[in-house]
């Protein structure tokens, strides 16, 4: 089944019991349009299973979560037209903050990611600045693209016009502010760069694979 949700008033019960349960804490100027996507053959099943809040001041603006994802206290924020948010299979986060602003941007994050606890990702910067001679903001938004099998650290922060390859680690309070397209790399630092090659990530603790191999 695939499910679009648009406009703002309810108009039917369906779309009711979607914005009641799944658009926590929802604003939208009004007459504003979103699209709402979700996937899914089980009519019944919560479309995001711990809970993400969504604010969204624009037109246009597509949502499409896989409902595999899992989020605990997590924060999408859209400010602009035109923008897309797509989150793939098996996502899991804590805490984290999506500040998806700009106009025709979007925030792409692959299969089996694992967000850990106060993640950000920002696509723009949410105030405009200037040259002294020109009227023409010069930092617009950027697209922000995460591989499949990406490990966000804690405290981790991704800025406009970041990419991150397949099966990466990003380290603990790490800023990425650039195109990493190598896959399986750790990157730590601020800003990020590459410190290990070849590397590879599983969920379990390693003392699971420790007493697995004794």
């Amino acid at each position: 089944m695939i499910l679009f949700i648009t406009g703002l008033i309810p108009k039917s019960t369906t779309r009711k019991h979607i914005r009641k349960r799944y658009l926590i804490g929802q604003k939208c100027p009004k007459n504003n349009i979103f699209y709402l996507v979700t996937k899914s053959t089980k009519k019944k099943r919560k479309f995001i299973n711990n809970g993400l809040k969504i604010e969204i001041y624009g037109i246009n603006n597509i949502i499409e979560i896989d409902e595999s994802a899992s989020y605990h206290e997590a924060h999408l924020i859209i400010r602009g037209n035109n923008n897309k948010f797509y989150i793939g299979k098996n996502v899991t986060a804590c805490n984290a903050k999506f500040f998806l602003y700009g106009n025709d941007c979007s925030i792409e994050i692959g299969d089996d990611c694992m967000f850990s606890y106060d993640v950000e990702i920002w696509s723009g910067d949410g105030h405009a600045i200037f040259n002294d001679n020109n009227n023409r903001p010069i930092n617009g938004g950027e697209n922000v693209v995460i591989g499949k099998h990406v490990w966000l650290g804690a405290h981790t922060r991704i800025l406009k016009g970041s990419k991150v390859g397949d099966g990466c680690i990003i380290g603990m309070s790490s800023l990425v502010n650039k195109k990493f397209d190598r896959n399986n790399c750790i990157l730590a630092g601020n800003p990020a760069r590459i410190i290990k090659q070849n590397m590879i990530w599983e969920r379990p603790s390693p003392e699971y694979y420790l007493e697995k191999n004794n």
